[in-house]
C-alpha cells in the first residue's frame, strides 16, 4: 500500500494514497483517509510499515488508526503481545504508528536507526512522557521481578509459620 498513486508535477513526487476503495485499512493511517492529499508524505508510509512489521511481529493485526482514534487504548504494545520482542523494537513500531505525522520518525532512515537499536526515539518528538528507568528496567526484567516477588512472598509466609 505504499504510495498507490503518485502525483507528477515536474519533478516533483508525492504520494497521495487515498482510502476510497483502495488499500489496506488496517495499514493505513489516519491522514490517508477522504480525499484530503496535501497530508500525506513518507511519514504515512513509515505508519504503513510501522503496521506492518507490528502484524508480521505478533501475528495480530494492528487495529485500524479510524478505530484507534475512537479508542486509544486498541493499540497495544507488540512486547505486551510477545514478550521475546526487544523493548526497542516494540518502541519503535509503536512510534512509527503514532496517530499524528508530526510524532512518527521523520525518515526511514531515522525509524531503521531506533528499529535495530543504533540509535534512541528523540525525547523531543515523544507523544508521552519518558518512562523513569526503573520502570524499563522492571519491564524489561519482569520474570526476575516475579521470582522475588514470590521469594519475598515464601519468607513472610515461613516467617509467620514458625
Amino acid at each position: 500500500d505504499f504510495g498507490l498513486v503518485k502525483l507528477m508535477a515536474g519533478d516533483d513526487a508525492r504520494t497521495i494514497t487515498v482510502i476510497q476503495g483502495r488499500g489496506t485499512a488496517l495499514y493505513t493511517p489516519l491522514e490517508q483517509y477522504g480525499g484530503d492529499n496535501d497530508h500525506t508524505d513518507v511519514r504515512s508510509d513509515i505508519y504503513a510499515l510501522g503496521a506492518t512489521l507490528y502484524h508480521l511481529l505478533t501475528g495480530v493485526p494492528p487495529p485500524s488508526a479510524k478505530e484507534r482514534f475512537l479508542r486509544a487504548a486498541a493499540l497495544r504494545s507488540p512486547r505486551e503481545l510477545d514478550v521475546r520482542i526487544p523493548l526497542h523494537v516494540s518502541e519503535a513500531v509503536l512510534w512509527a504508528m503514532s496517530m499524528h505525522p508530526d510524532d512518527r520518525p521523520k525518515s526511514v532512515m531515522q525509524f531503521r536507526q531506533v528499529l535495530l537499536g543504533q540509535s534512541r526515539r528523540p525525547r523531543d518528538e515523544r507523544s508521552q512522557p519518558a518512562r523513569p528507568p526503573f520502570l524499563l528496567a522492571l519491564q524489561e526484567n519482569r520474570n526476575g521481578l516475579l521470582l522475588a516477588a514470590g521469594l519475598l512472598l515464601l519468607a513472610i509466609l515461613l516467617t509467620l509459620l514458625q
